[in-house]
């Protein structure tokens, strides 16, 4: 297997440890990874590897070698000291960053629903048709999928960081309209999620018996304002007629 000639052997997208215990097998993955191109920055430096390879013979040694370096893993479920379930619930506790993809040739299906639920951004079953190649596809899906879900909870800290100011600014603003008395004290401050909560709560008591209204008056379809009212633990206006909810 001829070695990769690469113009800028020391640069790196990601450093990845690779977990398997087959000794045959873990080199045989990190000699076929070691020769993917770099993708991120290739129209300035050139050729060079996609990962830094750090590669351990089981559990323990994995979790031992997951660095803050460390930026994805590949680990495999079925390993002495430590299985892979356990090895993905612990590096998922530890880092929310970091891309894991759980691999196996000799674990039931069943492992692939409980990696997932561990932690894994991705699963593959080693196919003998798809091999290193397979192996490698399903790790790239495992880095876009983490990466996606970091961006997606950014966006979503930022929209409520912005829902805030936006509320803060709604305060200058009625403090600067005459007639509004500002607060005089910390207390006079309600949080937004806090007021939001109020106000929802008194338009659900407003339109008791009549939750289609409600959704009518605040602009909403009746659907979205059940997720609304759910979201800020507000009781669904039920309906007077039965005494049964008018879901």
């Amino acid at each position: 297997m001829a070695k990769v000639r690469w113009e800028r052997p020391d640069e790196f997208d990601h450093v990845l440890l690779l977990a398997d215990d087959d000794d045959a097998h873990r080199e045989a993955i990190r000699e076929h990874l070691a020769r993917v191109p770099g993708r991120q920055r290739a129209d300035v430096l050139g050729r060079y590897p996609r990962f830094k390879i750090v590669t351990a013979a089981d559990g323990a040694e994995a979790l031992r070698r997951a660095s803050a370096q460390v930026t994805a893993a590949a680990i495999d479920l079925v390993m002495p000291r430590r299985n892979g379930l356990e090895v993905i619930q612990e590096l998922r506790a530890r880092r929310q960053d970091l891309a894991l993809l759980a691999f196996t040739a000799a674990a039931p299906a069943s492992e692939a629903v409980a990696a997932v639920m561990a932690g894994a951004d991705f699963f593959y079953e080693w196919r003998s048709e798809e091999g290193y190649h397979g192996l490698e596809r399903a790790l790239e899906l495992a880095i876009d999928r983490r990466r996606l879900a970091r961006l997606i909870e950014k966006n979503e800290a930022e929209v409520e960081a912005a829902r805030g100011r936006l509320a803060q600014l709604s305060g200058d603003l009625a403090r600067s309209l005459p007639g509004f008395r500002p607060p005089h004290t910390r207390q006079d401050v309600v949080p937004f999620s806090d007021a939001a909560k109020r106000y929802l709560t008194a338009a659900a008591r407003l339109y008791e018996g009549d939750a289609r209204a409600l959704a009518d008056s605040l602009g909403l379809s009746y659907f979205a304002l059940r997720r609304l009212l759910a979201k800020y633990g507000v009781p669904f206006p039920r309906s007077r007629g039965h005494g049964t909810s008018s879901r």
